[in-house]
């Protein structure tokens, strides 16, 4: 993204001129409000050949067909002169005549509503120049973004002298304009869509530019004598039209050659296209070729590039979206049964047999139930993404609740025997064969247990590292590899145990022992019914090696298109980036080019560049296949390291045969998301990373920080609430994939300790519990 800087003079003087016509135009427009009556000569006489419903004529009940006797007091045939049809404007009072013989007057004043409707002209057009200039402000270097300012600024002019009538410098605006606004749209979404416009596209916009200059030129030329014919109007809508199709036609085409990100803004952009332009097609363009009229003035139907602008400035700020393909389903059903209901409405206006409005009303019931029935299948598709969602939630959450009735239990017991008992502090430690749990109070409540060293769950390590009085074994129970140790601090008065406290420190610790493996048979019962669940609800059979195998084989080929991807970005787009800036910078030495161009066109390389190295690491870091799985990390401590000033380290203990590529890989992607939610989120100083490996334990990975930490009770409620810990929830799914789990330890203010655990490397063959 390019750096903000102040206006160019050009931009500056085209604000300038808006400005100036905003208030002519608008002035003009309340001084001389909008009649909407046409004029033409028969023989002798001025009859009303047009009234527009929107116009003070209509609400005064002027009809087609009645005669004009004055205009301000005076004859009509001096008011008009030699004109054969003209339209009525800048007049105060007419006198009119109807068939019968009657004669009624007219007058024209500025009402409240046409002071609202200006107003509301100047904030639309405004806001689209405001939205053109936020854009120019974070981008200006960006091609787009600059036919994006000028699209904006065209769109504005639109608005407002849409709304006009001053005829003499709206008209030829208003022309103008429209005659330009397809192909500023659909230049600017070849260039935002395709990045490198082909050259078939590049021709067609050249003769796209050529027709409009040519129309154009015409246009102006039909204004200046007054007299503007319907077909320009006509062709106007028709240009419309075809150019909304051929952009949509473009994604279509060009579909498979976007990536993802870029697929979510194509879907964007042609969902917006078709919501903003809806009304104009079906309201007023589609009825106004077909009958000559049309459901909705235009003043009202393009209130639509409003929110189109809105979508362009969206897309064009945001680099990562939430997947639209989730949304386009509902999106186009509803475009297209909103878009087919108004064309049955504008049908049935026109329509005089019954027989005809009961074909519309059969279509309105067909189209309904069409409409229905996607709609049912459309949800339950984004109910299946939300469930799964929900799925890793909830695991996540059965985890989490699992460490946190542990550190209750902890903290219930040891808070009671510190009021009970007369000690200076206790400390309660429980070892459940995976993780190491610690609570302390009192002059022990800063202990953390570190479950990497074997020492720490040795009985003679808290006898003889700390000054407990009394260290009690929490027994095994349940059959469960568990053990734990109750460690009682000295007495307030010295005093030394005795055998009756022992005995009941004993028993305490025994039903500590019963409650804690209570607590975590539970939370195994409720990781078998899950699963169970899961295979119950996607597989009608149990699950085989087969599949197991497809598994892993799908795996592998995301590995494979994620590592094809990357080379490809790598050794040919960035290459072609670094040679043409080399010719830039030649270019420029030789003085041969504008400077301040070629400067501009540089930055954006150099910035191409860069991004385009970010976006390799980030899809594969190459440096994962040229080196080990702790050389791969230590470069990625590095790099955060001096990115956020944190102070790193890494431990790394991996005895034996190196992990397999596979694997390697995504260890390196999990840890390095977790490393960045705390660069991100922590507000850390201190960065911690283990990777260590035993054969009978397995494989555990921790990221430690010093940071703000989060409640992890709170998490469990609403984790993926409004996208909040969304990293962490994609974590806990690729390391439940691999056949493996996730715990968090965390409070505010006391920092996070996750750890990413797997039995042993076999598991990871097997492809895990999926």
């Amino acid at each position: 993204m390019g750096t903000p800087q102040k206006l160019s003079p050009l931009i500056t003087a085209m604000l300038v001129i808006f400005l100036v016509l905003a208030v002519y135009i608008q002035l003009e427009t309340l001084r001389h409000p909008y009649i909407g009556a046409v004029l033409q000569r028969t023989g002798e006489e001025w009859k009303v050949s047009e009234v527009d419903p929107s116009g003070k004529a209509a609400k005064g009940h002027v009809r087609q067909g009645d005669r004009v006797l004055t205009v301000d007091g005076l004859p009509v045939d001096k008011k008009m002169g030699d004109k054969s049809k003209a339209s009525l404007v800048r007049v105060s009072t007419a006198v009119f005549m109807r068939d019968d013989g009657s004669v009624y007057e007219i007058d024209i004043k500025t009402e409240s509503s046409d002071v609202l409707q200006s107003v509301f002209a100047i904030l639309a057009a405004a806001l689209l120049q405001i939205i053109g200039l936020l854009a120019y402000y974070k981008n200006h270097a960006s091609s787009a973004v600059r036919q994006f300012c000028l699209l904006n600024y065209v769109m504005a002019l639109v608005i407002l002298t849409v709304y006009s009538t001053e005829l003499l410098v709206s008209d030829l605006i208003l022309s103008f304009c429209s005659v330009w606004l397809p192909y500023l749209l659909l230049s600017f979404c070849v260039s935002f869509v395709l990045r490198a416009v082909p050259v078939l596209w590049s021709k067609a916009l050249f003769f796209f530019r050529l027709a409009c200059i040519l129309f154009s030129c015409y246009t102006i030329w039909t204004v200046s004598q007054h007299e503007i014919p319907d077909w320009i109007r006509e062709t106007v809508h028709l240009v419309f039209i075809m150019t909304l199709l051929f952009i949509l036609l473009m994604i279509r085409l060009y579909w498979r050659a976007l990536d993802r990100v870029e697929k979510n803004h194509a879907l964007g952009l042609s969902a917006g296209l078709c919501f903003s332009f809806l009304p104009y097609l079906f309201l007023y363009a589609i009825p106004d070729l077909l009958w000559n009229g049309y459901i909705l003035a235009p003043e009202y139907v393009l209130i639509g590039l409003v929110p189109l602008s809105g979508v362009f400035l969206y897309i064009l700020d945001k680099r990562s979206m939430v997947d639209m393909n989730i949304y386009l389903p509902r999106l186009l059903f509803h475009i297209l049964y909103y878009g087919g209901v108004f064309l049955l409405i504008a049908f049935a206006n026109r329509m005089e047999r019954p027989v005809w409005t009961a074909v519309l009303f059969g279509g309105f019931a067909v189209g309904t139930f069409v409409y229905q029935k996607g709609l049912r299948r459309s949800r339950q598709h984004a109910e299946g993404r939300r469930e799964w969602v929900e799925q890793q939630k909830l695991k996540l959450s059965i985890q989490i609740a699992e460490t946190q009735n542990i550190q209750d239990i902890l903290s219930l017991i040891s808070d009671m025997l510190h009021r009970v008992v007369d000690v200076e502090g206790v400390c309660m430690v429980w070892h459940d064969g995976t993780r190491l749990v610690v609570h302390g109070t009192g002059r022990y409540k800063d202990i953390i247990g570190n479950e990497q060293d074997a020492r720490w769950i040795d009985r003679s390590f808290w006898e003889r590292g700390f000054d407990f009085e009394y260290v009690a074994s929490i027994a095994d129970y349940a059959g469960f590899s568990c053990k734990g140790y109750l460690c009682m601090g000295p007495k307030g008065n010295l005093s030394l145990f005795s055998m009756e406290e022992k005995r009941l420190i004993d028993e305490i610790g025994r039903e500590a022992a019963r409650l804690l493996t209570n607590a975590r048979l539970l939370t195994r019962l409720q990781k078998e019914f899950q699963h169970t669940k899961e295979q119950n609800a996607f597989y009608d059979h149990p699950v085989n090696d087969d599949i197991r195998q497809m598994n892993r084989l799908l795996m592998e080929a995301q590995q494979a298109e994620r590592v094809r991807l990357s080379y490809y970005l790598h050794d040919r787009l960035l290459q072609n980036l670094i040679f043409l800036s080399r010719d830039l910078e030649e270019m420029a030495n030789q003085g041969r080019a504008d400077d301040r161009q070629i400067a501009s066109w540089l930055k954006c390389l150099y910035e191409s560049q860069q991004d385009i190295r970010a976006l390799c690491d980030e899809l594969y870091p190459h440096i994962v296949d040229k080196a080990g799985l702790e050389e791969s990390l230590r470069w990625l401590l590095r790099t955060v390291g001096e990115k956020g000033g944190l102070r790193v380290s890494l431990h790394y203990d991996w005895p034996g045969e190196a992990p397999d590529p596979l694997l390697k890989s995504n260890l390196f992607r999990m840890i390095r998301e977790l490393v960045h939610n705390v660069l991100k989120h922590a507000e850390a100083k201190q960065l911690d990373v283990s990777v260590k490996r035993k054969e009978d334990e397995g494989i555990c990975c921790t990221v430690s920080d010093d940071g703000k930490g989060f409640d992890v009770v709170a998490f469990q409620k609403d984790g993926s609430r409004e996208g909040a810990h969304l990293g962490l929830i994609s974590v806990n799914s690729q390391i439940g994939y691999l056949g493996g789990e996730m715990e968090i330890h965390s409070s505010p203010g006391e920092g996070t300790r996750i750890t990413l655990r797997l039995r042993s490397p076999a598991l990871c063959e097997r492809g895990g519990n999926v």
